[in-house]
């Protein structure tokens, strides 16, 4: 049996050093906690937060999939943001992947809304990391894991996504040159 809890680690070890801090969130006794771990000196003045546990639920969310999140600010904020809409997808049976977005946060977290104009979580490749980052290598091909980036994206954002769909938004992030890792970047829209 693959453990992939410890090629996960093990993973995150190689490519981001040791975490700084680990918080553990739980949606009810019955379900396996995620725990968020966190890496400094990756980015520039930025913390990654790495999910640790996600891929428990792979029957539930199609795939073998950890998240990244880099963030610039809301330092006490995202972790607990990023397991809710998690936790969120897993309760609607949602399929993990490229090209899906979570609007809602503020029912999670309305101060962090109000303060960064951000009320969704957008999943994509983790294209800011080293080509060998998003996946997560077993013995059998089959089984290997993989890492999604996520990072969060304004209504608008979010509207254009739902009209225009995955390839059109990042077109549209690429041409206006955004930063997904400031949080307090102006939309896009």
């Amino acid at each position: 049996m693959i453990n992939y809890g410890e090629l996960y680690y093990d993973h995150y070890s190689r490519f981001l050093g040791e975490p700084i801090d680990r918080e553990v969130f739980k949606n009810n006794e019955e379900m396996p906690s995620i725990q968020i771990l966190k890496y400094e000196n990756v980015f520039e003045e930025c913390l990654v937060y790495n999910t640790f546990g996600f891929s428990k639920y792979e029957e539930i969310v199609g795939e073998n999939i950890e998240v990244s999140m880099v963030v610039d600010g809301a330092f006490n904020s995202t972790g607990y943001i990023v397991a809710n809409v998690l936790f969120y997808c897993i309760r609607n049976q949602m399929k993990a992947g490229r090209g899906i977005a979570i609007s809602g946060i503020e029912s999670i977290d309305r101060a962090f809304v109000q303060k960064y104009d951000k009320n969704a979580v957008y999943f994509t490749e983790p294209f800011a990391f080293s080509e060998e980052y998003s996946n997560v290598r077993t013995e059998t091909e089959d089984k290997d894991g993989r890492i999604l980036l996520s990072f969060f994206i304004s209504q608008s954002e979010y509207e254009y996504f739902i009209k225009y769909g995955t390839e059109k938004f990042e077109e549209l992030l690429e041409e206006k040159n955004v930063d997904p890792f400031n949080i307090s970047r102006a939309s896009a829209i």
